[in-house]
């Protein structure tokens, strides 16, 4: 009999801001030989538990294919079909009791129920096993939703990825899916005051504030709620990780008590990685009005 509970001994679990580097940087350390993730199937089709078994087709003892998001580096051919980390809103979504917005919400104060917990632990314990890998670890951006991952996984490892606000809220900009909607409404819910709802509907129309004002809470309430867990948490910067990737890699895979791993060496040293802060002229000229609302993050 599979011993389930052994994969979920000191998950795994990236955090931080959408566009903060988050993904980049925990692609590097998900591809470590020991780890298995909700992927994009379990995105795609959330019940059918059997797709698990294709990670074991593409990373095996002859081969190995990483998919990767198609995000900065040039992807494989047919990327989008090999399984590779993903943040499987759907299958949260469809796992959590109903008052539960996993997707938008900032869960804070939130614990899973006692069936909810064992669900969900069960669920993923089958789906790393069914990979054939040895621990859980997965990526959310937005709210960090800590306390109730914490309640679900109590000695869960957290990796918090922060970059320059003023960067980040660049980077929103340039994304369509918050052009047309993230920068004209609250995207996430259950953490702003009245008096804080009032202020957003004032400067609404203004795309940087508006962003900006966004980012601040989820830095403040992620910031808070990481307090709470100590030791279990690790803060990295994209900044440093731009700078000397493999020093950061490294320093996450000892947080994570991860022994070295040749794929893992072998991202590091393939990957190019960019400085996506470089747009200097862009970032000047909107940096005063992010640092209205970010400034003490």
């Amino acid at each position: 009999m599979i011993d389930y509970d052994k994969v979920l001994i000191k998950p795994i679990i990236f955090v931080g801001p959408g566009r903060s580097g988050s993904t980049i940087i925990s692609e590097f350390v998900l591809s470590h030989n020991h780890l298995g993730w909700p992927d994009n199937y379990l995105e795609w089709m959330p019940s059918v538990a059997s797709t698990a078994w294709l990670t074991r087709l593409s990373q095996n003892r002859f081969w190995r294919l990483d998919g990767e998001k198609g995000q900065l580096n040039k992807t494989k051919f047919m990327n989008n079909y090999i399984p590779r980390p993903a943040e499987a809103w759907s299958f949260w979504q469809s796992i959590t009791r109903e008052d539960i917005d996993f997707s938008r919400g900032f869960l804070l104060h939130q614990r899973a129920s006692s069936s909810e917990k064992e669900n969900i632990r069960e669920t993923l314990a089958k789906r790393v096993s069914r990979q054939g890998k040895q621990r859980l670890a997965m990526k959310f951006t937005g709210p960090a939703r800590a306390e109730y991952l914490h309640s679900i996984f109590p000695d869960a490892l957290f990796v918090n990825v922060v970059r320059d606000p003023t960067a980040t809220v660049n980077s929103l900009l340039n994304v369509p899916f918050w052009q047309a909607q993230g920068r004209h409404e609250l995207w996430w819910h259950g953490a702003y005051s009245s008096a804080e709802q009032r202020e957003f509907n004032s400067i609404k129309d203004d795309g940087i504030a508006s962003t900006a004002f966004q980012l601040s809470k989820v830095l403040e309430s992620n910031e808070r709620e990481l307090s709470k867990f100590g030791n279990q948490v690790l803060t990295v910067s994209y900044e440093d990780f731009v700078a000397n990737p493999r020093a950061v890699t490294n320093r996450i895979l000892a947080f994570c008590q991860l022994p070295n791993c040749e794929v893992v060496d072998a991202k590091v040293h393939n990957c190019r990685v960019r400085d996506q802060n470089k747009n200097s002229e862009k970032l000047t000229s909107i940096r005063e009005q992010v640092l209205r609302y970010c400034g003490s993050n």
